[in-house]
């Protein structure tokens, strides 16, 4: 009981997070909904500290492609650093120009437009097994809990398909739980992130 009360807790805690996107999205001056046809936003929120890192990506028309990355700071309530990143057409010395429409077509492929929240796959976060309670056979669950680590909240629209969902700590339950589709997806992301924009 104590266990599934910590979970609670711990899951309402991401959710308040969550509604305070609203709050963050007037601090850096752009609108909650996703304006562009192709565009990605990425939450990234660190539990020890009071700083949240937030990636937006989108296309503005013609293969036109922005990225921001933005440091807010949740206790000052502002923006501490804005990096942006404009992708050249063509080569600049010996710098060869990313392909922003392979990243997102890479982005998709992690099927990011259908994934769900972390919460609807709790299910497979456990391990069953057979235990003997008082003298009786029963169905239990080994759960691994991360206390502290970091939740991700993502936006994204891609032409009529829109989804937006939640994770925290992929990595570490990756581990424990290396065969469940979603823990993979969420992972494939912020590798593809970390990999192009040092997320």
């Amino acid at each position: 009981m104590k266990v599934f009360l910590f979970l609670i807790i711990l899951l309402f805690s991401f959710h308040v997070k969550a509604q305070e996107i609203s709050e963050i999205n007037k601090v850096l001056e752009i609108s909650d909904m996703l304006g562009f046809e192709k565009e990605i936003r990425i939450y990234k929120d660190y539990s020890i500290t009071n700083t949240m890192q937030i990636l937006r990506m989108y296309d503005e028309g013609k293969d036109n492609w922005k990225v921001y990355k933005y440091s807010y700071s949740k206790n000052l309530n502002q923006v501490t650093k804005i990096d942006g990143l404009i992708f050249p057409k063509e080569s600049i010395g010996k710098l060869k120009p990313k392909d922003a429409n392979l990243i997102w077509l890479n982005l998709l492929l992690t099927n990011v437009e259908f994934l769900p929240d972390i919460e609807r796959v709790e299910y497979k976060l456990s391990t069953p097994f057979i235990d003997l309670q008082k003298g009786e056979k029963v169905l239990n669950r080994k759960k691994v809990v991360v206390t502290d680590g970091v939740g991700y909240q993502v936006y994204i629209k891609n032409g009529k398909i829109e989804n937006n969902f939640s994770f925290y700590n992929p990595e570490t339950y990756l581990k424990y739980y290396p065969k469940v589709d979603e823990l993979i997806a969420y992972n494939e992301i912020l590798s593809i992130l970390k990999k192009e924009f040092n997320l």
